[in-house]
């Protein structure tokens, strides 16, 4: 299952993130590494990140990304929006 998830930076001083911007890397690009986290982006506003996630369930993803180090201090939170192809290029293959 594909799942698009937004992550959110808590409204936090700068000072609370800073020790563990780099743990935050290294686990992202595990994940990356695993193929669980198929992309990941900077969000624009500097407020986190956007990632396409491939996971059997959304409870899975959720588990997942718990393990993010700014996850574990409360600092980061996801919106978790599962998706499927569009109907659109459903329909067109099968006409």
């Amino acid at each position: 299952m594909k799942i698009i998830v937004i992550a959110t930076r808590a409204d936090r001083p700068a000072e609370e993130f800073q020790p563990l911007l780099g743990p935050e890397s290294k686990k992202a690009l595990s994940l990356m590494a695993e193929d669980f986290v198929r992309e990941i982006y900077s969000r624009s506003d500097g407020r986190g990140a956007v990632m396409v996630c491939e996971a059997a369930s959304e409870d899975e993803a959720r588990q997942r990304l718990s393990e993010l180090p700014l996850a574990q201090k409360n600092l980061l939170t996801f919106e978790f929006y599962p998706v499927a192809p569009y109907r659109g290029i459903v329909n067109a293959a099968n006409a």
